[in-house]
């Protein structure tokens, strides 16, 4: 029997709230081997370190016949790193979150976006283009297109997303699970790196990690929304409006 490593973990995350910059900061490390969305029903994806390598995980057809059998192998992809994780998004299976979540062996991170408006716009800009991953500034589809917002749809998209994290965080806490908050916005921050390398029991909480996911979109939500002027207007004196004009991350 292959040996499980020494820390297993697991991002766990809605769309569009930075989980690939996470999956990337944490691969550049080499004590970590963080793989993406292995349970993405569309394909397996793997860490970028192995995308060219063939692993020997099986087709779809067989992870989701067996998709804890499957999480068994994820656990065994490591090629002597003492971590190793993937992460999940919400809408994938849901036998692996139960999974994951009350097992106490595995780490959990818990990360979401501050900025509730521009989760809402990557998400609606991703569906348009289905360009979810970037790795290169040369495969980023240009120009980038503007959205019409809609206030009402917003609104679903964050109580969507917040019955998510509630419930989970709330499964968490109650099983005693060992997890750790982060967010998109912090994730560039040393000392939030430092936190999470801790977290999982790495020794070099100096080293530097390295991102290799590139930013899809402006910054700015005037050059993303193409209703700007009707949207904010529409989230006037609401407790969102301070993130439409947030000049952020």
């Amino acid at each position: 029997m292959v040996e499980l490593p020494t820390t297993r973990f697991v991002i766990l995350a809605v769309p569009r709230t930075g989980s690939n910059l996470l999956c990337t900061l944490l691969n550049s490390h080499p004590e970590i081997l963080c793989h993406h969305e292995v349970f993405n029903p569309q394909g397996i994806y793997t860490a970028l370190t192995h995308r060219n390598q063939i692993l020997d995980l099986g087709s779809l057809q067989e992870r989701d016949r067996n998709p804890l059998a499957f999480l068994d192998q994820v656990w065994q992809t490591g090629d002597g790193q003492r971590c190793i994780g993937f992460k999940w998004t919400r809408g994938q299976n849901e036998d692996v979150l139960r999974t994951v979540v009350g097992d106490r062996a595995v780490k959990k991170f818990v990360l979401r976006r501050c900025n509730r408006i521009k989760t809402y716009i990557s998400d609606k800009i991703a569906q348009q283009t289905q360009q979810w991953e970037v790795y290169s500034k040369d495969d980023l589809h240009l120009p980038r297109p503007r959205i019409a917002a809609d206030k009402e749809e917003l609104l679903a998209h964050i109580s969507t997303n917040a019955r998510f994290y509630g419930e989970l965080l709330s499964s968490l806490r109650r099983m005693e699970q060992p997890h750790i908050e982060t967010t998109y916005e912090a994730l560039f921050d040393k000392a939030e790196q430092r936190r999470l390398l801790e977290f999982l029991g790495i020794c070099d909480l100096n080293f530097h990690l390295e991102a290799a996911s590139v930013k899809q979109n402006p910054t700015d939500l005037r050059d993303s929304i193409s209703n700007f002027a009707e949207f904010r207007e529409s989230l006037c004196g609401s407790d969102l409006q301070p993130e439409l004009n947030d000049p952020g991350m």
